[in-house]
């Protein structure tokens, strides 16, 4: 692709990009290229929990939203605090590799993958660990209702993942 079709046109009218080059000017320029999805995604979600989630994330947001919500956060994940996380992440492989040792069977993803993003992300927001249950399943359903194409328990069930994930939230920050 790089060399015949480096800025290939996709069926559904999208680009899909190889080069750096053209990935960084797409990136820097907000103006020709938006990450805003509010047209996109408003015949797809409505007036719902889904379409207030993904158009105001920082995923979908050009500045200065974006740069706004990037400024919040930007503590959080910065080259220190990465750092920081590095001896507890150590630990958590660890303990997850010594319980993959114990079972005669185990599934990589269920018993090892998707318990370190959930780890990290409950770390970072302060979710007590007997609490963090059903994370996984919120983002599973918020983030696949990213799909092209959706049908309705997807939705519904996106719905329900947001709204949920949003009263927990409440609740730990009080």
């Amino acid at each position: 692709l790089r060399e015949n079709d480096p800025v290939k046109r996709m069926p559904n009218g999208s680009y899909f990009l190889t080069r750096y080059d053209d990935l960084v000017t797409a990136y820097k320029n907000t103006k020709v290229f938006s990450s805003d999805k509010k047209k996109e995604f408003a015949p797809k979600y409505g007036n719902s929990p889904l379409f207030e989630h993904h158009t105001t994330s920082l995923v979908f947001n050009d500045p200065p939203i974006h740069t706004r919500v990037r400024r919040l956060i930007m503590g959080a994940l910065s080259t220190r605090a990465i750092a920081a996380m590095e001896g507890d992440l150590i630990l958590l492989v660890d303990s997850l590799l010594d319980r993959l040792d114990a079972k005669k069977n185990f599934d990589l993803i269920d018993d090892f993958a998707t318990a370190i993003p959930i780890e990290i992300i409950g770390n970072l927001l302060g979710v007590p660990h007997e609490e963090r249950g059903p994370l996984r399943d919120w983002s599973l359903a918020i983030l696949g209702a990213l799909e092209p194409v959706i049908g309705e328990a997807a939705f519904s069930r996106g719905n329900t993942a947001v709204t949920d994930f949003l009263v927990y939230l409440e609740t730990l920050v009080e």
